[in-house]
């Protein structure tokens, strides 16, 4: 039996409103951001001249260098068996590729690798239905911190490897229609490393990176600070600055300076919520270790040092008290930490606090104390 859909739609006419009156003006991108505004409006801080499209590669000055990673990272998804070529089943809903490209740098800025993924337009996916989980391993700076200063401290050789498509090696359960790409068809992630075996010493330095930024925001020629912040400057602000910093082998390895989410009634319940976050990232940090095994002492509690009396109290006290009870819950999570024994809540001079230029503005000679103790060093002092 034939039947016919019957595409006319009736419609009742519709009483003419006047619609929102919309300014003319047409928006400008700040002269503050130079070039580093991309086509699509993003920011771009470091602008090392990689294309956009695959157009714009093979037309490039490069071409040849992006032609040739195409035909690497075809060739890997041919090796790996990634996809099969194939008709789409008719009615099947197909999703787009695209190429992307970068320029890999060493520890002084110079391009020593072309690199490239050709990539699924993964937005146009419906969670559920075309997937249920996404997955995106990446590496923390802060755990290369700690392995380095572990390195230096026994001595061990330093051996660095890429694995150019573990990326590939996952198993999919859904079927993922793709279009076919258009044409055909890489130092520790850009940071110096200097070591001084005598000395156990390993220095982590990026001023390649820091030299590029100035460059783009036009700052190349700007005189050299010796303050982040001048003495005595207040920010109109009611929340508290939080800042902690964990040392490893007289190095910083993990460090945070950030506003709190909540305003705080008192100086005890901001270092109190301080105390409770930094908790949290010694529990972190102890765990790492412990599954490296080659800290003995890691068994024992990490010891987090607080300049207020008043925090440390609450901290090691297993009741609320009337000041105390309308601090949100999850900042309690301090107290159960320091029972489990992962850490011990310690005293420590005002004068003596190496975190405080993370929270506040210092006079020149005690910043620079404090920055020392961190770990941070002029490369020519070394």
């Amino acid at each position: 039996m034939d039947t016919q859909l019957d595409s006319r739609i009736h419609t009742e006419p519709e009483p003419l409103t006047q619609g929102p009156r919309r300014s003319g003006r047409i928006s400008q991108i700040p002269q503050r951001y130079g070039l580093l505004v991309t086509e699509d409006h993003n920011i771009d801080l470091i602008d090392q001249g990689e294309p956009n499209s695959y157009k714009d590669a093979i037309h490039s000055p490069e071409s040849s260098k992006w032609l040739e990673a195409m035909k690497s990272e075809m060739q890997s998804m041919h090796d790996n068996q990634v996809w099969t070529l194939i008709d789409p089943p008719e009615g099947c809903k197909t999703i787009g590729c695209k190429w992307v490209f970068k320029k890999k740098t060493d520890m002084d800025g110079n391009v020593h690798t072309y690199k490239e993924r050709l990539v699924a337009k993964g937005y146009r996916q419906t969670h559920g239905i075309d997937y249920d989980k996404t997955f995106s391993p990446v590496v923390m700076l802060k755990s290369i911190r700690i392995l380095l200063a572990i390195v230096a401290y026994y001595d061990h050789e330093i051996w660095k490897m890429d694995v150019k498509t573990a990326f590939l090696n996952g198993n999919l359960l859904e079927d993922v229609y793709m279009t076919q790409p258009e044409g055909e068809a890489a130092y520790i992630l850009g940071i110096r490393i200097y070591r001084d075996r005598s000395k156990n010493f390993i220095g982590l330095s990026q001023s390649g990176y820091i030299d590029k930024v100035l460059k783009r925001f036009r700052m190349q020629d700007s005189k050299r600070g010796f303050l982040p912040m001048s003495h005595g400057a207040k920010l109109n602000d009611f929340r508290s600055q939080s800042g902690f910093v964990f040392s490893l082998n007289g190095g910083a390895v993990s460090w945070k300076s950030s506003k709190q989410d909540t305003v705080a009634d008192f100086t005890t319940e901001a270092e109190f919520v301080a105390a409770s976050d930094t908790a949290k990232e010694a529990v972190w940090i102890r765990k790492f270790i412990t599954e490296l095994g080659v800290i003995p002492s890691i068994v024992n509690p990490v010891d987090l040092y607080c300049d207020n009396t008043g925090a440390i109290a609450q901290a090691k006290e297993p009741r609320s008290h009337q000041r105390s009870k309308h601090i949100l819950r999850r900042f309690h999570l301090i107290r159960e930490i320091i029972e489990r024994g992962d850490v011990k809540i310690c005293k420590v001079d005002t004068n003596d606090n190496v975190a405080d230029p993370l929270t506040k503005p210092l006079p020149q000679l005690k910043h620079e104390s404090h920055t020392r103790s961190m770990g941070l060093r002029v490369m020519s002092n070394c």
